[in-house]
């Protein structure tokens, strides 16, 4: 006869979660790639998503934290988004490559008087600094450039605490 061992009474086969280890979870907000395949193409559903090459299925990581959630979701380019995705103005997106300047002055002429400009960065088509009293109401501003050539510009914001200044260049004049 085979001997056979006796399961121990004292033995408990419980899912100890804490020892289970990095548990791969598929995050809505995120790009994510496939722990099977390495793709990114997902089909989503209400408590998983399961991934349309190889079929390797995780769990949302919305699901774990919080099933039932009030605010609508729609599936867009196999990404879930927010219902109202904020896409920025034709006119606030910026083409300029912009540097930091941090710890740089130029001079700014407000109508003729010169004041001294702490630049934060700048670029080919503006520049922002720390905002002077008087801007707003200034009716002709020129920046003073570290090389001595005097560029007019236009304020196009400022906070209080800082400034933004468009250069304007003969087209616009």
């Amino acid at each position: 006869m085979g001997a056979y061992r006796s399961v121990k009474p004292d033995q408990t086969f419980k899912l100890d979660l804490s020892a289970r280890g990095y548990l791969v979870l598929f995050r809505p907000d995120e790009t994510n790639h496939c722990p099977g395949c390495g793709h990114s193409q997902w089909y989503i559903g209400r408590m998983s998503a399961e991934c349309g090459i190889c079929g390797t299925a995780l769990p949302l990581a919305d699901s774990q934290q919080n099933p039932v959630s009030g605010a609508p979701q729609r599936a867009v380019a196999l990404h879930v988004l927010p219902d109202r995705a904020k896409v920025p103005k034709p006119e606030e997106r910026r083409t300029p490559l912009r540097s930091s300047a941090v710890g740089r002055t130029l001079g700014l002429y407000i109508d003729g008087s010169p004041h001294p400009f702490r630049l934060e960065n700048i670029s080919e088509g503006g520049a922002m600094g720390k905002a002077i009293p008087g801007m707003r109401q200034a009716k002709a501003l020129l920046v003073e450039l570290e090389d001595g050539r005097m560029v007019p510009a236009e304020l196009r914001w400022s906070d209080g605490v800082f400034a933004g200044l468009a250069f304007v260049t003969g087209d616009e004049a």
